[in-house]
């Protein structure tokens, strides 16, 4: 996807096979209604039909060149679904559905991050690798929008997400839950592979190109670095958070 799709595409429509079956698996209290083409495969279009029966969605079938229209081309495959917008958590709420102190816990917090394939990859990789949550910036960095449904292959539908209003004090609030808060960042002193991970850890992972706020790299227990051979400078937010929640896993 370009980045004009990204400047045109509405944020209340997912698409794609796996995006808006999840929806209508998982969270059919958020679809409003689905748009499938005239030309999708015919088994498909009967699952899709009893999904929205069940759950008396409104479908519609159309022709392809509206679905191309409303995802300015993207790969819909065929489908997209309208959605009401999605649940964000409140931190407090939360903490409340997540394993307490000893129990091995793992949460990737967000600082800032704009790009909502990025987001969407984050996600899609926290739910891989057993995180508890995921907690974004209220604002200053993207929602969970269509996209970032798209790009997680509906992890962002799964994922408990929390929306958090200053990213510092909410590691002081999840340190008090009994968190280590490692902060992803080339200025870190030690690697990443260093050390065992604690069964209960925060991966903060900063924006695309800035990296981690001043403030927020203070606010961490520990911030860690992961080695790069080659020319590359840094590696992509969601390849490094990857990186950091996959050790978490394996340690």
């Amino acid at each position: 996807m370009n980045d004009n799709t990204e400047k045109t595409v509405s944020d209340d429509i997912c698409w794609g096979r796996n995006p808006v079956f999840s929806l209508l698996d998982e969270s059919p209290e958020r679809c409003t209604k689905v748009l499938v083409s005239k030309n999708t495969q015919s088994h498909i279009k009967a699952k899709i039909v009893e999904l929205c029966r069940e759950s008396n969605i409104i479908f519609q079938n159309v022709d392809s060149l509206v679905l191309n229209r409303l995802t300015n081309k993207a790969n819909h495959q065929g489908l997209v679904a309208y959605m009401a917008p999605m649940k964000l958590w409140e931190i407090e709420d939360l903490l409340q559905i997540i394993p307490k102190a000893p129990a091995p816990a793992m949460i990737l917090l967000c600082d800032h991050i704009q790009d909502p394939h990025n987001l969407g990859a984050l996600i899609r990789s926290a739910e891989a690798a057993g995180a508890s949550a995921v907690m974004i910036p209220k604002r200053g960095g993207c929602l969970p929008t269509g996209t970032v449904v798209k790009t997680s292959a509906g992890a962002a539908l799964r994922m408990p997400i929390a929306k958090v209003g200053n990213v510092s004090q909410t590691i002081r609030i999840l340190q008090e839950e009994g968190f280590w808060v490692i902060g992803l960042s080339m200025q870190g002193t030690e690697t990443l592979f260093k050390a065992d991970m604690l069964s209960r850890t925060v991966f903060v992972v900063g924006a695309e190109g800035e990296g981690l706020g001043t403030a927020t790299a203070k606010a961490c227990d520990d911030l860690r670095v992961i080695p790069i051979k080659g020319t590359v400078g840094s590696l992509n937010a969601s390849v490094a958070a990857s990186l950091a929640m996959f050790e978490w896993t394996r340690s």
